[in-house]
């Protein structure tokens, strides 16, 4: 960006980038920190401002934060755009600021609009921060990726305009346009690692490698094109070993595999699930466990919010699953819907459709206690229900999930919220 102001040359370049998606309309993550209030301030000046407004996320975890909210709409109400303030409450699990992230980013979903697009104030400094912190974690390409100058987000995109932009050269924009930011003074406290590489580490540093920030954002950018080609190997991997039935991964073609490529496939395969990247320990015990593992052995691995399971020959993903429900006999006609608690019912509409002779009869509906008997329909005899369960290669783990359905004695139908 010779010749021209850094700030405003990305401002312009982003717009121009973007101009085949035209109309396009942008909500601001406006803090008040120098960096969102600079973004803001240069979006403003080359757009309509009906194509632009702002929203202050009030996380409530300082004095100040009314405070804040009023000095980011007065800086709005100077520049003719639109703005919000949303308060958010933060459950603190031992991370604060993992929490807040968390709860900021769901409430940017909730009142991004149709044809609107997510923009934060991120900037060079940042993602070289983020690279050492991923770095220091022991992560591989996604993690030193660090953070994406787009990326979906919701019913569209969320974009980081300033990402190439130091933050001396924000503050320097900010100073020329006589713009004033709020200072949090969280930013200030060394027990978060950031704030101890950004205060501590980074200045140390640039005393030998003055070019420090530009040269890590610079790596992080040839690692997004390493990601990229390792995302590309693994969907062929994923589209290569995943079975419909029962949805999960051929354990014998997973074997086939390099251990590298092994690796890269099941982060992917969990990514799909929407579930946390294991850690190189858990993708060994798969390894070890699942894929070494004899034919008949079920062997399982806790992780995140479910497991890792084997089943007829395949890699499965189960979630947590509520407790069994304890139903002592319940009476019931199928003609209306049974609500057995808060968390389940059995719909009259689902037992017209599965079992229609059923309808109307006098049923009891209770859970497993061993040895009970099933009756299919028109069937002269019974099987025992662990039969059925086996010869419909129903998993273990969902068989004490099953409510049973009971006419005359007999088992008629089974039903299962999860199966």
């Amino acid at each position: 960006m010779p010749n021209q102001e850094p700030v405003t040359a990305a401002i312009k370049q982003f717009l121009a980038q973007n101009s085949s998606s035209l109309p396009t309309s942008y909500l601001v993550a406006l803090s008040g920190g120098a960096d969102s209030v600079a973004l803001l301030h240069a979006l403003s000046a080359h757009i309509p401002k009906e194509k632009l407004r702002a929203v202050y996320i009030d996380h409530q975890l300082q004095s100040a934060s009314s405070e804040w909210a009023d000095s980011n709409r007065e800086l709005c109400r100077s520049l003719g755009v639109d703005f919000d303030v949303v308060s958010v409450d933060v459950q603190s699990s031992g991370n604060l600021e993992a929490e807040a992230r968390s709860s900021r980013y769901d409430a940017f979903l909730n009142l991004l609009q149709e044809g609107e697009h997510l923009v934060t104030g991120h900037h060079q400094d940042d993602q070289a921060e983020t690279l050492l912190l991923q770095l220091f974690r022991g992560a591989g390409p996604k993690g030193l990726s660090a953070m994406p100058e787009c990326i979906e987000f919701g019913c569209g995109y969320h974009a980081r305009p300033l990402l190439q932009v130091s933050k001396d050269d924000i503050l320097r924009y900010c100073e020329q346009h006589q713009l004033a930011f709020v200072e949090d003074p969280t930013n200030k406290d060394l027990q978060h690692r950031r704030n101890f590489l950004r205060h501590k580490v980074f200045p140390l540093l640039q005393q030998e490698w003055p070019q420090l920030k530009s040269t890590l954002a610079r790596a992080s950018e040839l690692q997004a094109g390493t990601q990229k080609i390792v995302e590309t190997v693994a969907a062929e991997d994923f589209d290569t070993c995943y079975l419909e039935e029962p949805r999960g991964l051929s354990v014998d073609r997973v074997k086939q595999l390099p251990l590298e490529r092994q690796s890269n496939l099941l982060r992917y395969w969990l990514q799909t699930l929407d579930q946390e990247m294991p850690s190189q320990k858990v993708l060994e015990q798969v390894r070890a466990q699942m894929l070494q593992a004899e034919q008949d052995m079920q062997p399982s691995i806790n992780f995140s919010g479910g497991s890792i399971k084997r089943f007829q020959g395949s890699l499965v993903w189960v979630s947590l699953q509520p407790k069994t429900i304890a139903v002592n006999e319940m009476p019931w006609d199928g003609i209306k819907d049974l609500k057995l608690d808060h968390h389940v019912m059995i719909s009259q509409h689902w037992l017209q459709e599965n079992h229609p002779e059923l309808v109307g009869e006098s049923l009891l509906v209770t859970t497993r206690c061993g040895g009970e008997k099933f009756r299919k329909r028109n069937a002269e005899h019974t099987t025992s229900l662990k039969n059925y369960f086996q010869e419909h290669k129903i998993p273990s783990w969902q068989r004490d999930h099953v409510l049973l359905i009971v006419l005359n004695g007999e088992v008629r139908a089974i039903y299962n919220e999860h199966l």
